[in-house]
């Protein structure tokens, strides 16, 4: 089973000014501006270096080496930030990109360690996967509001200024990435964690099979059924991404629906004849064999499709940047 890495959120852009004349922060606000932004701009590519290991590795020590990358780089934007001085008496600008600094940095250096930290327990328990999700969330959600302070602030200083805005075409990919990784997060929580949910209620099914407990194997096989019918509901009611794109989506309903059918057929037929153990014939144990054959195969099929297509989601939508 391919584990969630549920990528982090990204600080937004704030947008370059046009260019002016004159190019000296102290006198220019398109370039005090600029000169900001462009923090901004070193911050993000560190930022998304260690979203794409992230999305990408399984590897959790390459992606606790991005997160302190952009911790390192938060600290050089803050004394930068922090060495320059009000433009012409108007501070509001700088003053909300450093507090907006400050929280990505507490964030990466405090949340992010601890999303990190669960990463490593997240498969044991649909408890623990939980957990790593509320983890990003809430980080990414003290994310999410210091990019609409800054964005206000620099708003502001652009009409006391008076001077517009211009996207370079870097800081456009930029923010075109960053609300993209936005997005697959959203998508891929609602997908990954029913998937998971079912994935992890079938392993009493699995013990039960192995030790011939039928009692248990019957307490597993209603439990399984129900939480396969509710994974299929939940995921038949999610709409494609983007509303077109159903690949992910039905991959994890597929594996869903096969919990379904063999809990209403052939796991039905094993219970009742597991309940006879002592006495079964070489017909039955033949039986019995063929559903456990069935099962393996059919398990590993489905996973194997949820998989590929998990990792063909996010290589589509979060794209690799080199290191």
């Amino acid at each position: 089973m391919r584990l969630s890495t549920q990528v982090a959120s990204v600080c937004l852009l704030a947008t370059l000014a046009r260019p002016a004349a004159a190019q000296t922060p102290a006198t220019d606000p398109g370039a005090y501006n600029n000169a900001i932004v462009a923090e901004q701009v070193d911050l993000i590519k560190k930022n998304l270096r260690y979203i794409s290991k992230a999305a990408h590795s399984e590897n959790d020590r390459k992606i606790e080496n991005r997160r302190l990358e952009v911790v390192e780089q938060n600290k050089v934007a803050l004394a930068k930030l922090k060495h320059m001085a009000p433009f012409k008496g108007n501070d509001e600008f700088r003053v909300a990109a450093i507090k907006a600094f400050q929280t990505t940095l507490e964030v990466y250096s405090a949340d992010f360690k601890k999303v990190n930290a669960l990463a490593s327990s997240r498969a044991e328990s649909f408890e623990n996967m939980q957990r790593y999700f509320d983890a990003q969330e809430a980080a990414n959600k003290k994310l999410a509001v210091v990019d609409d302070s800054v964005d206000a602030a620099q708003q502001r200083f652009a009409r006391a200024h008076g001077f517009t805005f211009s996207a370079t075409r870097e800081s456009a990919k930029l923010s075109a990435y960053a609300k993209a990784v936005n997005e697959v997060n959203h998508y891929q929580h609602e997908v990954f964690l029913p998937f998971f949910r079912l994935q992890k209620s079938t392993a009493r099914l699995t013990d039960a099979m192995n030790a011939q407990d039928a009692a248990a194997f019957e307490t597993a096989r209603v439990a399984v059924a129900a939480e396969a019918e509710k994974t299929v509901a939940e995921l038949a009611a999610l709409p494609g991404f983007r509303g077109k794109d159903v690949a992910y989506r039905n991959a994890a309903r597929d594996f869903a629906n096969m919990y379904v059918v063999l809990c209403a057929n052939q796991f039905m037929q094993v219970a009742e004849l597991m309940k006879n153990k002592d006495h079964l014939t070489k017909t039955d144990a033949q039986t019995i064999n063929t559903h456990i054959n069935t099962y393996n195969q059919q398990q590993q099929k489905y996973n194997d499709a949820y998989n590929r297509t998990a990792s063909a989601f996010m290589d589509t939508y979060v794209p690799v940047m080199n290191d």
